[in-house]
């Protein structure tokens, strides 16, 4: 129900669905989230901070967008809870290489926090691929997925996957901008990112973009490695939508191809079942 109602906000504004929002050379974004929702047991206040901050500048940075300045409101039920999630905010801000130039400050019943950035545009991508694209990204989808399941525990696969959670760090490297037609971080999961791009074309995914770490912690658990894939979330890895013929270089791997269609992302020859995280 979330998408489908910010859809028809969006239209209602004559905005373009996307990440970010493109205004006079200028990219904004703000994001947030409440802790009754968004805040997992073993973040502590400051890592909340930080975990609102990197998915601001995550949609930033996979749009090419570069990010300049932070603001912040920050809802808490005491100073001193407030003052761990601002030093989280500032510690990020500082890793990002972003200036906090403050924000609000207000006391209520729970956390709830609101990060806004503004940077430079000098490229505009959206989320549509093209037919014969190929999709890329950083092999390492279902890391989170395991820390939401099994973070009590010292396994290796998910002690790798509550880091992810606790500070991510979305500073990946960005392919050639002119090979690029669409892009989108993976925050409600990887299954949200192809629904989302899969707009009057089909995808298909050739491959899961996971390790052999993770496909043997499913195997051990007797997990669907396709459900931990598809239906982590808050990844902050970014998907690349890629012209053919274009080189990329670094961490990336082709996962899935962009085909005609009418909006539908097959796996092992059915359409997806998973749809990734949504509010409401």
């Amino acid at each position: 129900m979330e998408k489908s109602f910010l859809r028809r906000l969006l239209s209602t504004l004559g905005v373009e669905e996307n990440d970010v929002v493109y205004v006079d050379g200028l990219a904004l974004k703000i994001d947030g989230s409440a802790a009754s929702t968004s805040k997992l047991p073993f973040q502590s206040w400051a890592d909340f901070g930080w975990r609102n901050v990197a998915a601001a500048y995550s949609d930033m940075r996979v749009k090419y967008a570069e990010a300049r300045h932070l603001l912040a409101s920050v809802t808490a039920p005491d100073l001193a809870t407030a003052e761990e999630v601002i030093e989280g905010i500032s510690a990020a801000a500082s890793y990002f290489s972003l200036a906090y130039l403050g924000g609000d400050l207000n006391q209520g019943g729970e956390v709830v926090v609101d990060v806004a950035l503004v940077g430079r545009a000098p490229h505009k991508v959206g989320r549509k691929p093209q037919p014969g694209d190929v999709l890329i990204t950083i092999p390492e989808f279902g890391y989170t997925s395991l820390a939401y399941r099994f973070w009590r525990e010292e396994h290796p696969a998910v002690r790798r996957g509550v880091n992810m959670l606790r500070r991510p760090a979305p500073l990946w490297p960005l392919p050639q901008p002119r090979c690029v037609s669409a892009s989108m971080d993976s925050s409600d999961g990887l299954a949200d990112v192809l629904w989302s791009m899969a707009r009057d074309v089909d995808i298909v995914v050739r491959r899961l973009p996971t390790t052999e770490e993770v496909e043997r912690f499913a195997e051990e658990r007797g997990l669907d490695i396709g459900d931990v894939v598809f239906n982590g979330g808050e990844e902050f890895l970014p998907v690349f939508a890629v012209r053919r013929g274009c080189s990329v270089e670094g961490p990336y791997v082709e996962f899935a191809e962009v085909v005609e269609g009418e909006g539908v992302v097959w796996w092992e020859g059915q359409p997806l079942r998973w749809r990734g995280w949504s509010y409401f």
